[in-house]
């Protein structure tokens, strides 16, 4: 690279890819890093998904900026040419034919004009610049979408806005309407020896998180550190064209004293863990979105142009329907009281939480406790039933009714047996009548000894 008063020098590199989406296979992303007489230009376009023509716009855009920036008089400042190189696209693409469902072309862009100064950056959508500056990133555009306008109110977290389903809203474009609000940073970036710039489109911010960009743009040179940035998007799905443009600066800005104290490097942010979307993940396009209603005002409805004559930007051929009306961001004294009002009731909550989960705990130890064991009296075992016998002689003896025995029964007692005429028989008789009549088997042996301890035989 050349090394001109004004040219700063770089190692740099470009990739661009259509991704894995085989609806996206004609590539709408447009890149360009040219010499000009005001410093080295790099350009990013992103033609917009959905809407007719939009990898012309992009080229359209590339080339109206390229031309403008270089033709512009030696007397201008670099910031001043990138604004009114991206003014004139807009008005170029704005002359562009509308598809016949009346929908317009457009197209996102970042642009950055390095000169020995320092860097001047601007940008229109959400394509992004990243700075990769002494082991940190920061990324220094700001998207012009729905989901920052969320962010920016405290509607949603940051980390969440890549997979919300608004992602792919843009609330400004090249084309989209006759005159374009281009946002310039207000003072170069004061880069130094070893810094990264990295230009690229929501194809590739979409998937591939700040972290990794810092860890691969900040450890291997521009060619291959585009093409492994590139490749990490198309790993996780691919869903849109995916450009990445890495410029290493090898030399520091010459910075006046005067202008040091402006020249502030952007807010950094370190290197932080990150979790690998699925493949899945991610918007599956570019889309114009009207902008955010304020509070107490109706959301307007975006129509095809020629129908709003303050030039709102068109819907998407498959977006039907109003969108909810936002209501503005809390100020900060609100909000960080409404925050330690969110902690207060989120310790409360797991303290009751604590609570019930201690007393379940009690209840079902309490529930399954072995119950302890009561004595119980011993019931008394029975006498030995007597055989009962009918008075009238002529009748038969009656089979006498004898309770099983119990487990660990005491002797049985038998009680004396007694003759017909009511007289006490002799044991001898009585054991061999007990046999006779099935008596049970304890109480025939009892009268049996009776009988043997009276001299007899049974």
């Amino acid at each position: 690279m050349s090394t001109s008063s004004k040219i700063p020098s770089v190692e740099i590199a470009v990739r661009t890819d259509p991704g894995r989406d085989p609806d996206k296979q004609v590539n709408e992303d447009a890149a360009v890093e040219k010499e000009t007489a005001l410093g080295l230009l790099a350009v990013v376009c992103d033609g917009m998904g959905g809407h007719a023509g939009g990898k012309e716009a992009s080229e359209l855009a590339i080339k109206t900026i390229v031309e403008i920036v270089e033709a512009a008089p030696p007397a201008t400042t670099a910031g001043v040419a990138l604004v009114r190189a991206i003014e004139e696209a807009n008005a170029r693409i704005w002359s562009m034919p509308t598809a016949e469902a009346g929908y317009r072309p457009g197209s996102t862009v970042v642009a950055v004009l390095a000169h020995e100064g320092g860097a001047e950056v601007a940008h229109v959508g959400d394509s992004r610049l990243y700075l990769v500056h002494a082991g940190t990133i920061s990324q220094v555009t700001r998207d012009h979408s729905m989901v920052q306008e969320m962010v920016d109110r405290n509607l949603i977290r940051a980390e969440d806005a890549a997979k919300h389903p608004d992602a792919n809203k843009i609330l400004r474009a090249l084309g989209i309407a006759k005159e374009v609000e281009v946002d310039l940073r207000a003072e170069p970036i004061a880069y130094v020896a070893g810094d990264v710039l990295v230009l690229c489109s929501d194809g590739l911010s979409d998937l591939v998180e700040p972290a990794e960009i810092l860890e691969i743009a900040g450890s291997h040179p521009p060619p291959q550190a585009a093409g492994q940035l590139v490749d990490l998007a198309n790993a996780r799905g691919g869903h849109d064209n995916i450009t990445a443009m890495v410029i290493r600066m090898k030399a520091s800005a010459v910075v006046r004293e005067g202008d040091r104290a402006r020249q502030k490097l952007p807010k950094t942010i370190p290197l932080t863990a990150h979790a690998s979307p699925e493949p899945s993940a991610g918007p599956t396009g570019t889309v114009v979105s009207a902008p955010m209603a304020p509070a107490g005002a109706a959301t307007a409805i975006a129509a095809p142009v020629g129908a709003s004559p303050s030039g709102a930007a068109p819907p998407h051929p498959h977006d039907s329907g109003p969108s909810a009306a936002i209501p503005p961001a809390p100020r900060a004294p609100e909000a960080s009281e409404g925050g330690r009002s969110r902690t207060l009731i989120l310790v409360v909550g797991i303290l009751l939480a604590v609570v019930a989960v201690v007393i379940v705990v009690a209840v079902v130890a309490v529930a399954l406790r072995p119950k302890p064991h009561h004595a119980v009296p011993l019931i008394e075992e029975p006498r030995e039933a007597s055989v009962a016998t009918a008075d009238d002689a002529s009748e038969e003896p009656i089979e006498p009714t004898v309770a099983p025995a119990p487990t660990l029964t005491a002797e049985p007692t038998a009680k004396p047996w007694k003759s017909r005429d009511g007289g006490h028989r002799d044991p001898c008789e009585a054991a061999q009548h007990a046999r006779e009549t099935g008596a049970a088997e304890s109480v025939i042996t009892k009268l049996e000894e009776r009988c043997r301890a009276s001299g007899g035989a049974p």
